[in-house]
């Protein structure tokens, strides 16, 4: 009898913890802390980093759960990553809020290495829901576009390391537009360090590295022309309460943080030879 009681109980145990387990996985899913594998593409083609989408037929991942593709093609010199946003929440969160490009060259998730572009606009009244119903949406986005001259690049712990116009960036080239409603980011870094490119990933064609894909966490701010407690467009403040600081009807939540991590394999020439026979 102690045996079954001790069998019974040892079998209620198993199911609440695979439920937790089950539970946990889950959550590691949406909350995009799972690792996905993927593989670089040997550039067969002349890459313009325009922040067009026509360069990557053929080349993108599409990510189903997140309306999002990503790109990946290198030779012996670069990598070419792009990101290409359908879901107009997503789109909205990289304008306010930036996007970093993690390069870790062991493969893992090391955030030692990042590029930071475009820069946070939290704060810019033009970018806020309101706001941007007082000026014509065209003329917003052109306004959005020209401030896109400056790219962070960040170290350990997400410490600024130097902050250096686009244009000046030695090695490093990167764009980001709105083309037929999809938001097009596009990154070209050097795979080796040297005198003329000080910012590298620093490994070489078909080596395994780490990218990822990941907006800063949301301020808790409250933008100028908020109305109430909330936050624009409906948003919920710290807490969660109703009345006045809770969801309006109708409106869309603020998105989760966005996070993507992908271990890539790099092509390599020989590799790329052997396909084309």
């Amino acid at each position: 009898m102690g045996n079954l009681c001790q069998n019974s109980e040892r079998a209620v145990f198993n199911r609440y913890f695979s439920g937790i387990l089950i539970l946990l996985l889950s959550f590691m899913l949406q909350n995009g802390c799972s690792t996905l594998e993927l593989e670089s593409q040997w550039c067969d083609r002349e890459m313009t980093v325009d922040g067009k989408a026509d360069d990557w037929h053929g080349a993108k991942y599409y990510l189903e759960d997140l309306y999002i593709s990503v790109g990946l093609i290198n030779d012996d010199q670069y990598l070419y990553v792009s990101l290409i946003a359908e879901n107009p929440m997503t789109r909205a969160q990289i304008m306010r809020q930036g996007l970093i490009v993690w390069l870790d060259q062991k493969g893992g998730k090391e955030k030692a290495f990042g590029i930071k572009f475009p820069l946070s606009r939290q704060g810019d009244e033009r970018l806020t829901r309101e706001s941007w119903g007082e000026f014509d949406r065209e003329e917003a986005m052109e306004r959005f576009q020209e401030s896109l001259t400056e790219l962070e690049i960040l170290g350990p712990k997400e410490e600024v390391v130097e902050r250096v116009d686009i244009e000046e960036a030695r090695g490093i080239d990167i764009k980001l537009r709105m083309e037929g409603g999809l938001l097009v980011y596009e990154l070209k870094v050097p795979l080796k360090s040297g005198r003329d490119y000080p910012y590298a990933i620093g490994v070489k064609a078909g080596d395994w590295i780490g990218i990822g894909f990941e907006s800063p966490k949301l301020e808790m701010e409250r933008p100028m022309g908020m109305r109430g407690g909330g936050m624009p467009g409906g948003g919920r403040m710290p807490g969660g309460g109703r009345g006045g600081m809770g969801m309006r009807a109708g409106m869309p939540q603020m998105p989760q943080q966005l996070k993507i991590w992908a271990k890539v394999r790099l092509a390599s020439l020989d590799e790329a030879s052997l396909n084309s026979f």
